[in-house]
């Protein structure tokens, strides 16, 4: 066996993270789960686990140089989007959901049409957001069921009522109900 074969590593399409051995790539790829659902570099296509290591990946302290570079000039701040051209660009800025701008249409107008807002106690003063628990219920994808699909989503309050409850529709056929 020569030298370069040794240095051969084996990456997961997904996360790019690098193995030395194939059968820890198919561990990796037996537990990790990744999911359509998980966020993804416009630029590479890496999947990352949270909105915020995607933050980090573009514009983090140490940011991967090309999609940084890319993500400066056609990327949008708030949603992590990255798009065509610049100019693209400046109309999302105007629509995007996560702006504050846009509180008729944004995420924070249907969080207000929801009571998440500040509510008032019994002597009229104003409390600040109530605390609220997420909750989704994942069915399985794919040929062997093992791709991840949200299919149900609930908002819980602090005193255990249900604040907001819907079904959703998996971008693929369902496989395993689990």
């Amino acid at each position: 066996m020569d030298g370069s074969s040794e240095n051969l590593r084996n990456k997961c399409a997904a996360c790019f993270r690098q193995y030395n051995k194939m059968e820890h790539l198919v561990e990796h790829m037996r537990v990790s789960f990744h999911s359509s659902h998980e966020p993804k570099c416009g630029v590479c296509q890496k999947h990352c686990r949270s909105f915020e290591s995607l933050r980090e990946h573009l514009i983090g302290p140490l940011p991967k140089v090309d999609c940084a570079r890319i993500f400066g000039i056609r990327g949008c701040n708030l949603c992590l989007n990255i798009f065509d051209s610049s100019s693209a660009l400046r109309a999302h800025r105007t629509a995007c959901q996560y702006s504050r701008t846009s509180v008729n249409s944004g995420f924070i107008s249907r969080m207000s049409r929801m009571s998440l807002q500040s509510s008032t106690d019994n002597y009229g003063r104003t409390q600040g957001l109530q605390v609220v628990a997420l909750a989704c219920k994942m069915v399985g994808g794919g040929s062997d069921g093992s791709l991840d699909l949200c299919a149900r989503v609930c908002l819980v309050g602090e005193d255990e009522s249900i604040v907001f409850h819907t079904y959703i529709k998996p971008q693929i056929p369902v496989t395993n109900y689990r």
